[in-house]
């Protein structure tokens, strides 16, 4: 059976020599799993690869589609970015995030566990904070999908998105030293651990700690 690392080659390969301009939705993945010789977990596994580099993006209910998410389809409302602000975008994280997280550590699947560590294991390895960034954001959005709710994971994109302006892309600049990325592995670590170990009430501690060291150290407040 070809290996994950090969599969998103191969998949990859797939999307830039075959007819698939920007924004057309790929095969369904059974189809993608019988034409690639793979097996469903495998293929899901490479195609969340793809996803964090910013290949293809998935819509739930909707397949998956070649090129970034475009901004208007991240999130069921819309949420202006000018209307809000660093804090109040943390404080929802610390409401909604933890949740999550619970519910994840309850219904992930095996090939869902299997990304994450591939997130956590190309985190640690990122050179630079932009790479570092990718595979953190695919981590939380992985957890997401794992609590396998819709609303939750729209509601999780939509405040997501906000996280995406340049704002976010200063502060994390001006924060994130290699101190506190070898804190925030560690943490991510933790809580992956949970996830795979089935505890629910641990999860949600975790990820409540977690997003609580991130607010302080971005935004210098305490809870």
């Amino acid at each position: 059976m070809p290996s994950q690392s090969s599969t998103v080659t191969e998949l990859r390969k797939l999307i830039h020599t075959s007819q698939f301009p920007p924004q057309t939705r790929l095969p369904s993945e059974r189809e993608l799993a019988v034409q690639l010789k793979v097996s469903r977990s495998t293929l899901r596994s490479a195609m969340g690869t793809l996803e964090a580099e910013g290949e293809i993006w998935r819509h739930v209910g909707k397949g998956t589609f070649v090129g970034k998410r475009p901004p208007d389809s991240k999130e069921v409302f819309p949420l202006p970015a000018d209307l809000t602000n660093p804090t109040e975008v943390m404080e929802v994280r610390i409401i909604l995030e933890p949740q999550i997280a619970e519910l994840a550590a309850r219904r992930a699947t095996i090939s869902d566990i299997s990304f994450m560590k591939q997130c956590l294991e190309k985190g640690e390895a990122a050179k630079d904070t932009a790479t570092y960034e990718i595979w953190d954001g695919a981590l939380h959005r992985a957890i997401a999908e794992a609590a396998r709710n819709t609303l939750l994971f729209a509601l999780f994109n939509a405040v997501n998105a906000i996280r995406e302006h340049a704002v976010w892309g200063e502060l994390k600049e001006a924060t994130l030293n290699d101190q506190r990325r070898r804190r925030y592995s560690m943490q991510h670590k933790n809580l992956v651990r949970a996830i795979e170990r089935r505890d629910a009430v641990d999860c949600q501690r975790l990820m409540r700690e977690h997003l609580k060291a991130v607010h302080d150290d971005m935004l210098n407040v305490q809870f």
